[in-house]
């Protein structure tokens, strides 16, 4: 409930202090005497943006303030961190350079304020009326009236979900499917450089075969030279040798030269018996020469495709058996999220049917007491039916809301065939169904505070006494206010308001005061046109 609102430099109001009581309360006055201002403040402690433009011309600053009680603030305050209380001060405070929010003195921002008021007053004007119109918006008030709201939740949880599986399926099969025509070639280099078989350094290796087969014969001659050289000289060594040994017996000093010379003799042996093994296990003949000549050219094709070097070429080896399994993986990731997407799709469409059936049952009941409640609002023989439109359950047809789209069908003469709404219903029976709506839904809430603007357009006489009394039904439950310039609702309210613009001294000042017997009598009159007492 509002308990209270208070302005300050707000448009054409300098100050403004209103106590609001349970009850039907009323807001009159000329036209153009500043009703609609009210409403404005009321959308800013709602969560709306505020304006520059809402500064009373001259003021450096405009302030408005609510007074909100509910037992719904107490858990919303601490869900958003802030201590928790049944009774919240929304203050907020306008410059030309920005707007300030706080809640019970703790600053706080716009996405905060419209999630601590969601729901706790409710505005009603014309474009709410035009709302009836929209798919969606009628989607979300038989929803309401249900109470699905938790279904509601699952299925969005599970359509989210799915849509989600959805779309990675088909990114994933974008890629397979690219990845797919590069398959065959993939395969060919694996082939290719597996079917080389090579090994690292092989064509390091390879090269020096190269030139030894290519110099053969001019290496086998000087080997076949060397060792019979070194074979001579190794015999001339062991003939000095003996006559060193010879010549030691007379000079004993030679002992340490025949040994130091014996060292050399054997060095000189040796190589020519590994000179006369390496001749031996040289190749016959160049034969091999084209072989080897052959294999490094395979090599040297492979190079250019795949690495500078043997090893470079393993690597891309490696990667591309690597880019193979991947694919691999791919086709068996593409069928587990083939299968979990079926069977969040399945879910979701479980879920949607669920759902249409408790909107079918709920459509059924609110169909049954807007009749009822447009009879008592000058619409005698009028009807009311919620249809809903389910699309077949299949995938392809789930949307954010479930399967369904509501329509609201109206007849509002005896006789006539139901019309949709927005084609059988006038600007006065358009305002009538919505408040009956209204009346029915806030059954079944917790009292709220209903603001009404432009309620009575298109009405007048009797139907405007039957608004009227079911504004004063409503404000049983919930706290009520409306802004009229009919008589004959403002004379079935607990409470009255009157608007006025004055000019003093050049400027123009909107108040808003309480009005109560013989000032609530003469405005009356005014608004019934009567001017004498």
């Amino acid at each position: 409930m509002l308990l209270e609102l208070r302005l300050r430099n707000f448009l054409l109001i300098e100050e403004a202090s209103l106590s609001l009581a349970p009850g039907f309360t009323v807001f009159t006055g000329e036209t153009g005497a500043g009703k609609s201002l009210l409403i404005k403040a009321l959308r800013l402690v709602l969560g709306e943006r505020a304006d520059p433009g809402y500064l009373r011309p001259g003021a450096r600053e405009a302030v408005v303030e609510a007074l909100l009680v509910s037992s719904r603030l107490a858990g919303r305050l601490s869900a958003l961190g802030l201590e928790p209380a049944e009774e919240v001060l929304i203050r907020r405070v306008l410059t030309p350079e920005r707007s300030r929010i706080f809640v019970n003195g703790t600053p706080v921002t716009l996405k905060m304020l419209s999630e601590l008021t969601r729901g706790l007053v409710v505005l009603t004007g014309q474009h709410e009326f035009r709302a009836l119109l929209a798919p969606d918006y009628r989607l979300r008030l038989l929803d309401e009236w249900a109470g699905v709201a938790e279904e509601r939740r699952a299925y969005e949880r599970a359509f989210s979900t799915w849509h989600r599986l959805r779309e990675e399926k088909a990114s994933l099969k974008e890629r397979l499917s690219q990845a797919l025509r590069e398959r065959d070639f993939l395969d060919f280099q694996i082939r290719e450089i597996e079917e080389a078989a090579l090994s690292p350094g092989e064509d390091q290796a390879l090269l020096q075969e190269r030139d030894l087969l290519r110099n053969l014969t001019r290496l086998k001659e000087g080997l076949a030279e060397g060792a019979n050289l070194f074979q001579e000289a190794a015999d001339l060594v062991a003939r000095g040798l003996s006559r060193l040994r010879d010549l030691s017996g007379i000079a004993r000093d030679l002992e340490t030269l025949v040994n130091r010379l014996e060292g050399a003799y054997y060095e000189v042996l040796e190589g020519a018996r590994e000179l006369t093994e390496r001749l031996s296990g040289l190749p016959e003949d160049e034969s091999r020469l084209e072989e080897v000549e052959n294999r490094l050219a395979r090599i040297e094709r492979l190079k250019r495709k795949y690495g500078s070097t043997v090893e470079e070429i393993l690597d891309t080896l490696e990667e591309l058996r690597t880019r193979r399994q991947e694919l691999d993986l791919s086709g068996d990731r593409l069928e587990e999220l083939s299968a979990r997407e079926r069977a969040c799709a399945e879910e979701a469409l479980r879920l949607a049917r669920e759902l249409s059936l408790r909107r079918r049952e709920a459509a059924r009941r609110l169909s049954e007491l807007v009749t009822a409640e447009l009879s008592d609002l000058a619409l005698p023989g009028a009807s009311f039916r919620v249809e809903i439109h389910s699309s077949e359950p299949r995938p392809e047809n789930l949307t954010r809301e479930g399967l369904d789209r509501v329509h609201f069908l109206v007849r509002t003469n005896p006789g006539t065939p139901e019309r949709p709404l927005e084609k059988a219903a006038s600007g006065g029976e358009l305002s009538r169904i919505f408040l009956a709506l209204k009346k029915v839904l806030s059954s079944e809430s917790e009292g709220l505070c209903l603001v009404f603007d432009e309620v009575d357009a298109g009405i007048g006489g009797i139907t405007a006494v039957r608004v009227g009394e079911k504004l004063r039904q409503l404000a049983q439950r919930d706290q009520v206010l409306c802004v009229t310039h009919l008589p004959q609702i403002a004379a079935l309210a607990d409470h009255h308001f009157c608007v006025t613009k004055e000019v003093r001294e050049g400027r123009t000042y909107t108040r808003v005061r309480l009005l109560s017997g013989r000032e609530r009598e003469e405005e009356l009159r005014r608004m019934r046109g009567e001017t004498g007492a």
